[in-house]
Order: C-alpha cells, then structure tokens, then sequence
C-alpha cells in the first residue's frame, strides 16, 4: 500500500526532529566532570612522556662516534668476573723456559681457528682499509683477510709474557705480581673484546687502522674530578706508575 507524498515527508521531518533533540539532549546532559579530568590527566601523562623522551635521547645518541660500515655484528655483552686462573698464569710459569711455552700453551684456545684472521670477502662495501691476502684455503687462491684486534692484542701478551723473563731468576713477589699482572691484561683484552678489523697499511701490521673506543681524556677527566689524593706531586724522575 502506498504512501501519500505528504506522509513519506512528515517522517523525514520527524527524523530531523528526532536528531535535533538528540542533540539538544547531548548539549543539556553533557559528559561527566570525572570523565574530562580523566581524559585530560591522559593527555597531560602522554605529553610528559613524549617530552622525556626527547630530552633523554640526545643523551644517549651524541656520545656515540658517526657509525661506520663494518661487517662486523653487534655481538651481546655479559657480566664477567676477573679471577685468578692458574691454567694461563700463574708464579711458577717463569722459572724455565719450558714451564713458560707450556702454559702459553693454553692461550691457543683463547684465540680463533685462523689465529684472528677472518675472511672478508665484500670487504670493499665497508669502511675497512685494504685487506691482507692469504692463500692458505683449499684451492690455494688469494683470500682478503683483516686480522680481529682482539686476538693481536692477545698474542702481543703472550709475546711479553714469554720473552719478557727469558732466562731470568724472579724472587716469588716479582713473579707472584708479573703472572698477576699478565692475566689481568689478559681478562681485560678479553673483557674489552676489540672486534675492529686490522688491515694492512703502510705504519706496520696493526697500526693505521681505525678502532671505536672511549674518550680516554673524558675517562681521565671524570677520574680526576673525584680524586681523593694527587700522587704526582713532586715525584722523582725514576717513578713509575
């Protein structure tokens, strides 16, 4: 059954009369005061947030050095406890030449399979400077490789450490702080962990080449404005550290 044309408009007015007083409704009964504190105390909340976190970023950023394209990944960090280990130091290494190999010995494990040599074959689309070449693969080709820091150091140690008191008789104290003192640079190379990549340059084998480290003059400066008592003052020419 149709409708009068009359009747199909008296509805649509009825419809507009309907969300006219819906909203008049919603302006006479507005939201709860409870409900726009609520709201604004959200949004105040996430200001300060975001606020936080601008100011905090520039400070973890700005210390960092520009970032250099390296093959090398971001390997994790772990806590770590220096202790005495007899198996790579200990007093009685330096009374023969012989106990001294043989606890070097030790030290091989500590280093790569390569002896810190790794293969860098795309070494061109990083920031490294020019490789060494090595043959010693199974098809006896050229193979660029830069040698690991952390390993160099590592055998720079042992070096000392097996030269260092060739044929010489230590009291039990000089020996006792010369095995302390060896595995605790030992620890700390091993705890610094330096992965820059050494390649061959024209200063020798290990110089020349770039490393990421901690501004040693801010460490000192920091160190210093919290020291408790100046040592170097009026110090003899003979002292040593």
């Amino acid at each position: 059954m149709s409708h009068p044309k009359h009747e199909d408009d008296q509805e649509g007015l009825l419809a507009e009369d309907g969300e006219e007083a819906s909203f008049a409704e919603r302006r006479i009964h507005p939201p709860p005061s409870w409900m726009k504190a609520y709201w604004r105390s959200m949004l105040e909340v996430a200001m300060a947030i975001v606020i936080l976190v601008l100011a905090i970023r520039p400070l973890t950023t700005s210390t960092k050095p520009a970032t250099r394209r390296t093959p090398v990944p971001d390997f994790p960090r772990k806590n770590y406890t220096f202790l005495e280990n007899p198996r790579y130091l200990h007093e009685d290494m330096f009374a023969s030449k012989q106990e001294t190999l043989k606890t070097l010995h030790n030290w091989i494990e500590l280093s790569a399979d390569g002896r810190g040599y790794v293969k860098i074959d795309d070494w061109e689309t990083f920031d490294l400077g020019e490789p060494y070449t090595s043959h010693y693969n199974h098809n006896m080709t050229d193979v660029p490789v830069f040698m690991v820091s952390v390993f160099h150091q590592l055998h720079c140690l042992s070096y000392l450490a097996q030269n260092g008191f060739d044929q010489t008789e230590l009291e039990q104290e000089v020996a006792h702080h010369s095995a302390h003192c060896f595995d605790y640079l030992r620890q700390s190379i091993m705890c610094a962990a330096d992965t820059s990549l050494e390649g061959k340059t024209e200063a020798g084998p290990g110089w020349g080449s770039k490393h990421e480290c901690k501004d040693y003059d801010a460490v000192l400066a920091w160190a210093n404005e919290r020291t408790v008592l100046k040592f170097r003052t009026n110090m003899p020419g003979e002292a040593v550290l």
